[in-house]
């Protein structure tokens, strides 16, 4: 795990040849108390539902709770929508690998539902890489237990960083098209076996209790009317951003971007963010982009899509962090060499976004 800024922002820089990266907590001035796991299964309207509450850690961090196996093996999970596998960790890995002895690891022999598979995986993400072999169990997730679910389990896990991060594991809600040939991903399976009315499913990360919704959405939890876009690469959950301003300044044009919840900050195009630091004022102090603490003198990053502005307010975007024990504000944004972008975690605090698979669209609206 990345234990100080510099690190992670050295780190930042040179993720230019990867999909994504995953949560990763630094020091924060702020402090935040995670939430209780809780579970439910409810009659909303137009069908049933599931209902997961998120744990956080620093805001930089969201994870909820499952279990796998008869009797049950509980585990916590990244619920990913940039990946479509499912992976977490065997109890086969070796002594050696710390960052899997680190945490919870399932037991096949311990579980009358386990089936054998043996394929062996490798997924690699900006952060570092998970290898291991694939097999089959019953998921239990909110009440609803979903059978013979392929999943991956992990004999290595890089120590930087899983080391120390709280999540066990991770469940990709990504769609199919991203998963091992042969394997039905966990969203297609939930709504292939009908454990919800409709297939969709709703984030909300703004404040507790935070909550996955699966098979629908929350209205109590955002305002207004959910704005629908549609799906701007088939294979992923991505829209199409038309342009993005700083107050009066263009500072990118038009641009795919992913929506994803295994990604804690928003990663943008390398000009983009060029032209933001220069919008912001930002400066170079010992190495790093700093800028100013006083978030009431810096405007909004507007985004547009689908005819409609989401814009980020400086509240949202300035982390205050620690560097050389003085605190300074930095930009909870980063570059990457890719002409899209990443609408991670800093963005899908301040918007309630609805996932449909049937509609193959995203719902987006302010948070509550």
């Amino acid at each position: 795990m990345l234990r100080v800024l510099c690190f992670l922002l050295a780190f930042l820089s040179l993720v230019f040849a990867t999909r994504k990266i995953l949560k990763v907590p630094i020091y924060v001035r702020r402090s935040f108390n995670g939430s209780e796991v809780f579970m439910a299964r409810s009659a909303a309207k137009g069908g049933e539902t599931l209902q997961l509450l998120l744990q956080t850690h620093n805001n930089m961090e969201y994870y909820g709770t499952i279990a796998v196996g008869n009797p049950k093996q509980n585990f916590t999970v990244i619920f990913d929508t940039g990946s479509s596998n499912t992976w977490i960790p065997s109890v086969n890995c070796p002594m050696s690998n710390s960052a899997c002895q680190n945490h919870r690891k399932y037991n096949s022999s311990r579980s009358s539902s386990y089936i054998p598979d043996g394929r062996n995986f490798t997924l690699r993400y900006g952060s570092g890489k998970v290898v291991g072999y694939l097999s089959k169990d019953t998921m239990h997730i909110a009440g609803a237990e979903l059978p013979y679910f392929t999943f991956g389990e992990s004999l290595f896990l890089q120590h930087f960083p899983f080391s120390s991060v709280k999540f066990d594991g991770l469940v990709g809600l990504g769609l199919g098209v991203l998963s091992w040939s042969n394997t039905t991903p966990f969203v297609e399976l939930l709504c292939a076996q009908r454990l919800v009315e409709k297939c969709v499913f709703s984030v909300y990360l703004r404040r507790h209790p935070r909550e996955i919704v699966f098979g629908g959405f929350d209205e109590s939890k955002f305002e207004g009317k959910l704005h629908y876009v549609p799906v701007s690469q088939w294979h992923t959950w991505s829209l199409q951003i038309a342009k993005t301003s700083v107050a009066t300044q263009q500072i990118g044009g038009k641009s795919n971007a992913i929506l994803d919840t295994g990604t804690s900050l928003v990663l943008v195009p390398q000009q983009t963010y060029h032209n933001l630091l220069n919008t912001l004022s930002a400066k170079l102090e010992n190495g790093y982009f700093v800028v100013t603490c006083k978030s009431e003198s810096l405007p909004n990053i507007n985004i547009l899509i689908g005819g409609m502005v989401f814009p980020l307010t400086s509240s949202d975007y300035l982390m205050e962090v620690l560097l050389d024990r003085k605190p300074v504000c930095v930009l909870a944004i980063a570059p990457i060499n890719r002409g899209f972008w990443v609408l991670g975690d800093i963005f899908l605090r301040r918007y309630y976004t609805v996932f449909d698979a049937t509609g193959k669209r995203i719902g987006l609206a302010k948070a509550k």
